[in-house]
């Protein structure tokens, strides 16, 4: 496959395992110390492992411990062992037969008219849930695999986008530095000592599979972003799905069969920006809503409230921590849950129900102190103005429309997937008690309509600046809740229309029982194969994978002969020795391929004068005792020349570097096509001494 080309099988498998470790040991003492049902477990280890490797990152910061991969499994292993008394005191959750069956025929999987009479359905036991998560996470996972790989090109691709440059480096900074701590991090791009937060537990995690794998940071990176994309996404919706709503089996594999049907998520955040600690943010989202759902009372199938009390806060810190807008996207998509939950307890003290009342106000206050403090965080948090500059696409109707169907940002409506998701929507209206996935879902909406379509000003900033008024960044709140929507809408009327033809067709035989067992799984398979179907072949999925590309596919920030060179740079250049460097024009990378320390990590920096005066003038170092003298100080010994082309159409920002290379200032060392190695010659310093 021409996406493990330009890497080894091996590395890719080494790098592969060592990501798959960093999401699971860390977190599995405590999940199997919860005793959890085995979806939700699974579901639960990343965010677990995550909040646990960010805590360990700052405690080893402050007691000067190296960061390393013990660090998060010691405490790990710590506080599963402190919850084992816990969940020694868990009994398992009853699974009565007759429960099961009832299940099994809600999901459509069983045709028989007579379920009490009959065998236990397949699809009702548990090798038969096992092979429906199975099924959903291969269809949904592999998707989103094949449309990301065919996108990048390659495993081991660079994404070309601004972004990229900081989060590969920032990996780097962490590994030369020992310490994984969010303030070392923001440090990267801060005067020396002046350290600054910065949400690092993307690079914290990436780090670690580095250290574990012995791989490069580019195919870790990337490794991370897919099984985050393809494994913890879908994982996520259907534990939703499961433990929030009366879905069976065939509902769990339309979750996690449809988790990539569209690119507003997770694909447009695998290439825009490049956002991943924000794409890591969202994936976790479908259970920040499942964690929502069972405070709010909502939730079908209702953990324990012991297990409750130790996954919230692991989950919440995961998804917050990973990148604050996390916090926003909880506030727009959980406080909806709140408040249909609220107004659901207030009709039942109208209507007088038995102790309406005591589950009335405590709920009701819940929902009137989440309100004011989302209200404090949404206005206090959020950037300034002047930082959401993006700007509306669409009008109003192509709003609706586009937010309807699934479309990704700046994308035509596809009306036939649209028809499918308003049919959908009516159904879990009125035919389910999950009524409150369409509040959180008209949240997400509202929202993604009013970043295409509000025109600039205060109710635009107000309702999109705190995502700087990014359009693909909000787009991708709508699949969180719309995709576990779709799965229970086509659930509830898959199952309405087989009960409808078993209710009409003659008593079956008993040599046609198997058979007639088979119709309802097969009719969900093609209903989820469908609508999936009808998602990739919209005109919406074109434009939008041919846009996505090109952040992949470019040179425009690294080309071939550039990155081969900055392979070689080991070879040549000194472990400490400094690089002169453009982070515009993709050399910068030098600290991430190539492990040496070089002037600008990124394009956006604060430094000491003497780097803003090599930036500007490190090609008159023979001629200006000054640069020299910042040159020595600096330790830069080496300069890099890509030429004056840069990102964003950009062109010889440091004009320091652009012609250094016709000088006498430095001389090639290295050179693959036009790309260019150049060492410093000595030159004589302010104090008349001449320079090593």
């Amino acid at each position: 496959m021409h996406a493990v080309e330009s890497t080894g099988v091996l590395t890719v498998v080494l790098a592969v395992l060592a990501m798959v470790a960093v999401l699971v040991v860390p977190g599995l003492p405590t999940v199997l110390a919860l005793r959890l049902r085995p979806l939700t477990a699974a579901a639960a280890l990343a965010p677990t492992s995550l909040s646990l490797i960010a805590i360990t990152a700052e405690i080893g910061h402050q007691a000067r411990i190296p960061w390393s991969v013990l660090s998060p499994v010691v405490l790990g292993l710590l506080l599963g062992a402190a919850l084992i008394p816990l969940g020694r005191r868990l009994t398992p959750h009853p699974t009565a037969v007759g429960t099961a069956d009832a299940a099994a025929d809600d999901a459509g999987l069983s045709t028989d008219p007579h379920p009490a009479s009959a065998r236990r359905p397949f699809f009702s036991r548990p090798r038969g849930l096992a092979l429906a998560v199975l099924g959903g996470l291969a269809l949904g996972g592999g998707t989103v695999l094949v449309r990301a790989l065919m996108m990048m090109g390659s495993i081991d691709a660079i994404s070309q986008s601004y972004d990229n440059v900081f989060h590969l480096n920032a990996v780097r900074h962490i590994l030369r530095a020992g310490d994984g701590s969010a303030w070392v991090v923001g440090g990267m791009t801060a005067l020396p000592g002046e350290a600054a937060y910065y949400p690092s537990l993307w690079h914290q995690a990436v780090s670690l599979g580095v250290q574990l794998s012995g791989q490069e940071i580019i195919l870790v990176s990337n490794v991370m972003m897919l099984l985050v994309s393809a494994v913890v996404w879908p994982l996520g919706l259907m534990a939703l799905v499961r433990t929030t709503t009366a879905c069976g089996p065939f509902g769990l594999f339309a979750a996690g069969g449809l988790a990539g049907m569209t690119a507003a998520f997770p694909q447009s955040l695998m290439s825009w920006g490049i956002v991943l600690p924000y794409l890591l943010s969202v994936a976790l989202m479908p259970l920040v809503v499942m964690v929502v759902a069972h405070i709010a009372g909502l939730a079908e199938r209702r953990l324990r409230t012991s297990q409750l009390l130790v996954l919230a806060p692991l989950i919440l810190l995961s998804a917050a921590l990973a990148h604050p807008q996390g916090v926003f996207v909880g506030i727009a998509l959980g406080l909806p849950i709140l408040g249909w939950a609220a107004l659901v307890r207030a009709r039942d003290l109208v209507l007088r129900a038995p102790d309406s009342w005591r589950r009335f106000w405590p709920l009701a206050l819940l929902t009137l102190v989440a309100a004011v403090v989302s209200r404090q965080i949404w206005l206090v948090a959020r950037p300034p103005q002047s930082s959401a500059v993006w700007r509306p696409n669409a009008t109003l109707t192509q709003a609706i429309g586009q937010v309807g169907s699934l479309s990704p940002n700046a994308t035509p409506a596809w009306v036939p997937l649209g028809v499918v998701m308003l049919l959908c929507l009516i159904a879990v209206l009125l035919l389910t008690t999950s009524r409150w996935l369409v509040a959180s879902w008209l949240g997400a909406a509202a929202l993604s309509v009013a970043t295409r379509a509000t025109p600039p000003g205060d109710l635009r900033y107000l309702l999109t600046g705190n995502w700087y008024s990014d359009n693909y960044r909000i787009s991708a709140l709508v699949p969180v809740v719309a995709i576990p929507l779709l799965a229970v809408g086509i659930d509830v009327i898959g199952r309405r229309l087989l009960r409808l033809l078993t209710d009409r067709r003659p008593r079956i035989s008993a040599g046609s029982t198997v058979a007639g067992r088979l119709v309802g799984p097969i009719v969900g398979l093609l209903a989820v194969l469908g609508v999936l179907t009808l998602s990739l072949s919209s005109p919406a999925t074109a434009v939008n994978e041919n846009y996505l590309e090109a952040d992949w596919r470019s040179t425009v920030l690294l080309s071939p002969d550039e990155r081969a060179l900055l392979e070689q740079l080991p070879d040549v250049v000194p472990e400490d020795a400094v690089i002169a460097t453009n982070a515009w024009n993709g050399s910068s990378l030098a600290y991430a391929i190539s492990d040496r320390p070089v002037l600008n990590t990124f394009m956006g920096f604060e430094a000491e004068p003497e780097v803003h005066l090599l930036n500007g003038r490190l090609d008159e170092a023979q001629t200006n005792p000054e640069v020299c003298d910042a040159a020595e100080d600096l330790d830069v010994e080496y300069a890099l020349d890509f030429g004056p082309q840069e990102l964003h159409g950009r062109s010889a920002s440091y004009t320091g570097l652009n012609e250094i290379s016709e000088t006498e200032a430095a001389e090639v060392v290295l050179q693959v096509g036009d790309a260019k190695l150049l060492r410093m010659l000595p030159c004589r310093g302010t104090d008349g001494s001449m320079t090593s």
